[in-house]
């Protein structure tokens, strides 16, 4: 075998890692987000971390930016039925308010995990709960009227036609809230031990070099090191890409978040965003399937709705008719090219797009080019 026979056996196998690599990082970015966390809480639970962070200190958490708690103490009314059956939580609270600091003082007690096995399982019995929340008699009986009037409503909710359907609608993880903060707007986690509040892991490579050219590590704590860091590394993607895009929306959509009027949105693809962040546009779409957020006026949001290809066809639409009018009109001596439709778009509704996607689009909508228009 000669030299450039070996150069190109080594490029194609570097070419087939690569392709696996990408394969890997995107069944990792599919991962359903309760199995996302429950894989994330299996790695901080292994000793290796705990060795990493502690005895080596080859790693920290790093926070992201503009990433803060909840103001409540208690995650939403909405996140204490956690998106199980179609109960009427707001409903049930306006019609005795007075339970609401009582769930709180519960679910700070014995913790918002263990609240909702109660309220759907009833693995805990109301004579412990109302013992170690210190509950008054009359707290009790606010309590116990709140969680009957629930525990009925769960049992309606429950009717023969959900049950026997084979098609359930696909669950989505709300996973922070959009909240106004003075004149700031700023993402919260819905969780209080939620992988965005903790950050990414800040890995020290260098360190990690030092201990291995000052030989403090065996050959065999180094290859167990470097596989778990390669984990750490896939979950930074994961987490870092979600809050890009999560950072992302806050800043473009800052009108409609203010407002909460739909017609304040801001035209986006998900092209767009991957472009910005340069990252694949398959990541963007597998980070933000069956995922939501809450507006600051209390509404829950698919991720998917703030990029929508009506919103575009309707912004290219009424740049077509402005065309039409000021030709009419005389203003106007021939049809506008598809990179004048595309510095109009940026110009007008701060929406950046490729002259290929102008094309697309147009093609899209059955407008012919200028010519033959």
């Amino acid at each position: 075998m000669n030299i450039k026979q070996g150069l190109q056996i080594k490029q194609g196998i570097s070419q087939k890692l690569k392709l696996v690599g990408r394969m890997k990082l995107g069944e990792f970015f599919s991962l359903p987000e309760d199995k996302f966390k429950a894989y994330i809480e299996k790695i901080e639970k292994d000793p290796i971390f705990q060795e990493l962070k502690d005895k080596y200190r080859l790693v920290r958490y790093k926070k992201f930016p503009d990433i803060k708690r909840r103001t409540s103490s208690l995650p939403l009314k909405e996140e204490l039925v956690f998106q199980e059956g179609d109960v009427d939580i707001e409903g049930l609270l306006e019609e005795n308010p007075k339970a609401l600091p009582i769930l709180k003082k519960v679910g700070e007690i014995i913790g918002i995990n263990e609240f909702r096995e109660f309220l759907h399982k009833g693995n805990i019995k109301m004579k412990e709960i109302a013992e170690r929340c210190s509950l008054s008699s009359q707290e009790v009986e606010i309590f116990k009227d709140f969680i009957n009037k629930f525990q009925i409503q769960s049992v309606f909710e429950l009717s023969p036609s959900s049950l026997s359907s084979s098609s359930p609608p696909q669950k989505l993880f709300k996973v922070a809230a959009i909240e106004k903060r003075g004149n700031n707007l700023v993402i919260c986690p819905l969780e209080k031990e939620s992988y965005l509040i903790k950050g990414k892991y800040s890995i020290n490579y260098e360190r990690f070099q030092e201990l291995v050219k000052n030989k403090i590590l065996s050959s065999a704590e180094i290859n167990r090191i470097s596989s778990f860091l390669k984990k750490l590394d896939l979950i930074n993607r994961r987490t870092t890409t979600l809050y890009q895009i999560l950072y992302y929306l806050k800043e473009s959509q800052r009108e409609f978040f203010e407002t909460g009027d739909p017609k304040n949105l801001s035209p986006l693809t998900q092209n767009e965003i991957a472009r910005h962040l340069k990252i694949n546009p398959s990541s963007v779409s597998r980070t933000i399937a069956n995922k939501s957020i809450l507006t600051p006026q209390k509404e829950e949001k698919p991720l998917k709705f703030f990029f929508s290809k009506r919103r575009l066809g309707k912004y290219f639409l009424e740049i077509i008719k402005e065309e039409k009018r000021k030709m009419k009109e005389g203003s106007l001596s021939r049809p506008l090219s598809d990179k004048e439709i595309k510095e109009r778009l940026e110009k007008r509704y701060n929406l950046t797009l490729s002259r290929r996607t102008i094309c697309k689009y147009r093609a899209m909508l059955n407008i012919p080019p200028s010519f033959q228009r």
